[in-house]
């Protein structure tokens, strides 16, 4: 999983040619009520049921889990550290389409239940290591999204977005003295902010 971002990156480019091409050649697929599928983004691997309720509008169910290492090593108050994170969450997602002859085109807002739990250790002292934990509930989740199409047959989409937290409760964890420089940066860190990021790819089939 050390990997991740830059396969995300590549399925977004695929993503994005596969819906455009989707809007142009499959307009006229029938329209299907339901979808189950697979997802993949920072917080893991993901299962996915959708219903659509209408053309529109769409409710969808994920449920996901991940452990492993962080892709790149950071450098928080002058100190390189390696990080590995633990999740496990499940959401619910409202999403809209409000062009109608864009219905590749994905507002989504959400909430989301569960934990996840990142570990941050010096390069140069395995002592020296902290702790973030985000176990606040639910919180909240707004993005927008490109094709997962409401129709029958395979469906490819791309999603990016913000999951909206109060914040992680950083703790040193390590035998090595708390670097209050370090504890002080990790909340204004990407990844470890109020805001995290998300990327996910997912591929469905509509029924």
């Amino acid at each position: 999983m050390k990997k991740i971002f830059p396969i995300l990156a590549a399925v977004a480019l695929f993503a994005a040619t596969s819906t455009f091409t989707q809007a142009q050649d499959d307009g006229a697929r029938e329209f299907a009520a339901y979808n189950v599928g697979v997802g993949i983004s920072p917080f893991g691997p993901s299962l996915n049921f959708t219903h659509n309720l209408s053309e529109q509008t769409t409710v969808n169910v994920g449920v996901g889990a991940f452990s492993g290492d962080n892709p790149v090593s950071q450098e928080i108050g002058g100190v390189t550290f390696d990080g590995t994170a633990a999740t496990n969450w499940m959401g619910v997602f409202l999403n809209h389409r409000p062009f109608e002859d864009f219905d590749w085109l994905r507002f989504s807002v959400g909430i989301g239940i569960g934990g996840i739990e990142g570990t941050l250790t010096d390069q140069d002292d395995e002592n020296h290591s902290y702790s973030i934990l985000y176990d606040n509930n639910p919180v909240g989740y707004v993005g927008i999204g490109f094709g997962s199409r409401p129709v029958k047959g395979f469906t490819v989409g791309f999603d990016i977005g913000g999951l909206h937290t109060s914040g992680g409760d950083v703790t040193s964890t390590g035998t090595a003295a708390a670097n209050m420089d370090v504890m002080d940066e990790i909340p204004n860190t990407l990844g470890y902010g109020r805001v995290l990021p998300n990327l996910q790819l997912s591929v469905g089939y509509g029924f």
